[in-house]
């Protein structure tokens, strides 16, 4: 567990037995369980890691820091520091949600269907059965994070710490699904985020060469089902395309694709209207900023807590974390 906490913090292993007064090659040694710690030194990297000494003493989670079970979205290359720093984030975060909010038998619903070689289950088609399971009907969805909570999944906005990656989940056999997407993206990346995350999560129990490209086809379908919005596609200019965003919850550049793929346009439009995107400096900002979608089941449950009479300090030592990190995290509307 020290090497999680360590990892999530962002510190080698160099710095951290400095902190601590011990050698980095005893530190590795404790690392891989060829040293076992007793409590007083125990305390002393609990308070440099700034974790409860309890935390120390518990089971990482199957696979440790690079567990397998592990997708996510990046923008360009993102180095393996950061990677590592992030997926062992979710990891402390996932065992500080199970704590706060155990799983009911019944309560995940997200289903499970891999995409056959075939065609015959696309990732279009399985985005539509998705959709007929939630409810959602076959127009835009008005709450994204609001509906994939609603099966049973947590969702999770936080300051990932880089700018290279939007999101990061995992869906372990006999948990939630847990969804990070990165405070820093404009909200209707991030909507696309989750629901591409949300299709890795629903297709992809065991990895597949296309799998990237399979989550985005999901996630395109899932947010703007073909049949639903063809035709609405046509004669696309750049004001349409602003009419367009906010009605369905995603991009100027992701309406664009979809008007590709759906036939609504030609290659030689798609081609042109991404130029006029560039020229109008909208690559990197895109006109008419979506609402924020802010998860809210966490949120009930330390509220739940609270109104049974549980106090912060109780609920921090139910999540393993100080009452400092548990206050700034769960009680500022910060997540």
């Amino acid at each position: 567990m020290i090497q999680l906490v360590r990892v999530a913090r962002g510190l080698t292993q160099t710095e951290l037995a400095k902190r601590a007064g011990i050698s980095q090659a005893v530190l590795s040694k404790v690392e891989t369980g060829i040293v076992t710690l007793d409590d007083e030194r125990l305390a002393v990297f609990a308070e440099h890691l700034d974790v409860p000494l309890a935390r120390l003493t518990t089971c990482e989670p199957t696979g440790g820091v690079l567990s397998a079970c592990a997708f996510h979205r990046k923008r360009n290359s993102l180095p393996v520091s950061d990677a590592n720093r992030i997926r062992a984030n979710l990891d402390l975060r996932r065992m500080q949600v199970e704590a706060l909010l155990p799983l009911r038998d019944g309560e995940v619903t997200v289903p499970r269907t891999p995409p056959s070689d075939d065609d015959w289950d696309s990732p279009e088609t399985i985005a539509l059965d998705v959709r007929d399971a939630m409810g959602l009907g076959d127009g835009p969805i008005d709450d994204l994070v609001a509906a994939v909570e609603s099966t049973g999944a947590v969702v999770i906005v936080a300051d990932l710490g880089a700018a290279r990656i939007d999101a990061i989940g995992s869906w372990p056999a006999g948990h939630r699904p847990v969804f990070m997407l990165n405070s820093r993206t404009p909200a209707d990346r991030r909507r696309f985020t989750l629901a591409h995350e949300y299709g890795h999560a629903v297709m992809h129990e065991l990895p597949r060469s296309d799998q990237e490209a399979e989550a985005d086809r999901f996630a395109s379908e899932l947010l703007m089902p073909s049949n639903s919005i063809r035709s609405e596609l046509t004669k696309l200019d750049l004001p349409k395309l602003v009419h367009l965003k906010p009605r369905w919850g995603a991009s100027m550049a992701a309406i664009i694709r979809k008007a590709r793929d759906v036939d609504a346009i030609t290659d030689h439009d798609y081609k042109q209207l991404n130029i006029a995107l560039s020229t109008a400096g909208y690559r990197t900002n895109e006109p008419v900023p979506l609402h924020e979608e802010l998860p809210t089941l966490v949120d009930q449950a330390v509220h739940q807590h609270l109104q049974e009479g549980e106090l912060i300090p109780q609920l921090a030592d139910r999540a393993l974390m100080t009452v400092n990190e548990f206050t700034n995290v769960y009680c500022k509307g910060s997540r």
